[in-house]
């Protein structure tokens, strides 16, 4: 069996997929059967009642004209909705379309080769959606994948690790990205800062919306080349740039000229639409860049905190026991440890700031636990945060088997990583 990787790109309109033999240096993107000069795979649905089976993607605009069925559109976008779809006599939520959805496309993809094996999947999202990161959970389970080997990230991680996988050259100061999507243009740049012996990489975003509309594109496209082109004379002065990106719907070669010779001067510049997905799939086969390296990435969304608990001596950092990793989106901030309590009701948690190494405690009193020998008082403790600053650890009393049987207690302690998670 050969063991496949893929980095999925989930967007609102569309997804995109990529793959990673173990026979290939690179990842290649997926295209779409009919049309070899697009990777994007439309959020549609059609289910042919003479057939009984679901198409997906691009397969439904000629299915759905050949036979009678039910059409589904915009799978993502009415993943809030409350009505269902009935398709002989069976009830879908919009949570189990879009699972079904994602479900098709990568078993269409793997039933090309008896010889593929899933091995990875890293998923990208534009945002974190509360219901999206459920169906999306279920989509690992769906595939019988474990935790080392399922992730979702935010676009601008996707970002990163693409770039971080290329050519070195292409990064020696900063790299920028334009993205023009359906709702309009935002900017994104790579900053790097050296600190000792690591590297700090800020990811910044900056909507851009209003000055570059999606619209703009039906309308005098020589006037919008002029704008981007003043725009990008702009961002490129702000600080020395290697490479610059653009991606997203909106770019083509058909108006991209004189904004192009901007950019392009004295840089490397890239346009494509793959890049999102293809930084998943480098995650999936490669693991997280930084992962074994003196380097951290900073973003909007990411918690730049290690949280752990001290055990034994509360000023011996040798005795610091990780819970959760920090330097990754909050949504992936969770972990969850065991331990036995010596003669004490404390727990000395710690917050350990990956870039500044400043250590923040807090004791975590138990109170109601029956009296017990030392080390036969068994703890659990999870933690798990709810957005960028604010999580919670939830700490259970798992007793010691039969001689002293758990009082089933449950202690909850709610904290603040802070206000600025990725200060310069």
């Amino acid at each position: 069996m050969k063991e496949i990787y893929l980095g999925l790109d989930l967007c609102k309109k569309n997804i995109q997929m990529s793959y990673y033999r173990e026979d290939k240096q690179e990842p290649e993107s997926i295209f779409q059967l009919n049309n070899m000069e697009t990777y994007q795979l439309p959020n549609v649905m059609f289910y042919s009642l003479e057939e009984e089976r679901w198409y997906v993607g691009n397969s439904v605009s000629t299915i759905r004209f050949k036979t009678e069925g039910v059409m589904v559109e915009d799978v993502l976008g009415s993943i809030d909705s409350d009505v269902s779809t009935i398709v002989n006599d069976n009830v879908y939520a919009p949570e189990e379309l879009l699972l079904l959805l994602l479900e098709i496309h990568i078993n269409e993809f793997l039933s090309r080769s008896e010889e593929y094996k899933l091995s990875g999947l890293t998923i990208t999202i534009e945002q974190y959606h509360e219901k999206v990161y459920a169906v999306l959970q279920k989509l690992k389970e769906s595939f019988s994948l474990s935790d080392e080997q399922f992730y979702i990230m935010s676009h601008e991680n996707a970002f990163f690790q693409y770039v971080m996988n290329q050519d070195e050259r292409l990064r020696n100061n900063s790299v920028a990205m334009f993205e023009y999507g359906f709702e309009g243009m935002e900017y994104y740049r790579i900053d790097r800062k050296h600190q000792g012996n690591t590297w700090i990489y800020y990811l910044s975003r900056q909507d851009m919306k209003e000055e570059m509309s999606y619209s703009m594109l039906f309308g005098d496209v020589e006037e919008l080349d002029r704008h981007f082109a003043e725009l990008g004379r702009v961002k490129m002065k702000e600080t020395y740039i290697s490479t610059v990106y653009l991606t997203g719907p909106g770019f083509n070669d058909n108006w991209i000229e004189e904004s192009k010779k901007v950019v392009c001067d004295g840089r490397r510049v890239f346009m494509g639409q793959n890049l999102y997905t293809k930084g998943a799939c480098y995650h999936a086969r490669l693991g997280a860049y930084e992962t074994g390296k003196d380097c951290i990435l900073c973003t909007e969304g990411s918690i730049p905190f290690d949280i752990g608990v001290n055990i034994g001596d509360t000023d011996a950092r040798n005795y610091f026991q990780l819970i959760a990793l920090g330097g990754r989106e909050w949504y992936n901030m969770k972990g969850k440890v065991t331990l036995f309590l010596d003669d004490t009701n404390r727990i000395n948690m710690v917050y350990r700031d990956k870039i500044t190494k400043k250590v923040q405690k807090e004791i975590i009193e138990i109170h109601g636990l029956p009296k017990r020998p030392p080390k036969t008082t068994k703890l659990s403790l999870e933690v798990e945060l709810f957005d960028e600053r604010m999580g919670a650890i939830v700490i259970r009393d798992v007793g010691f088997g039969k001689i002293y049987p758990t009082t089933n207690k449950i202690y909850r302690k709610e904290f603040s990583v802070g206000n600025e998670p990725c200060e310069r």
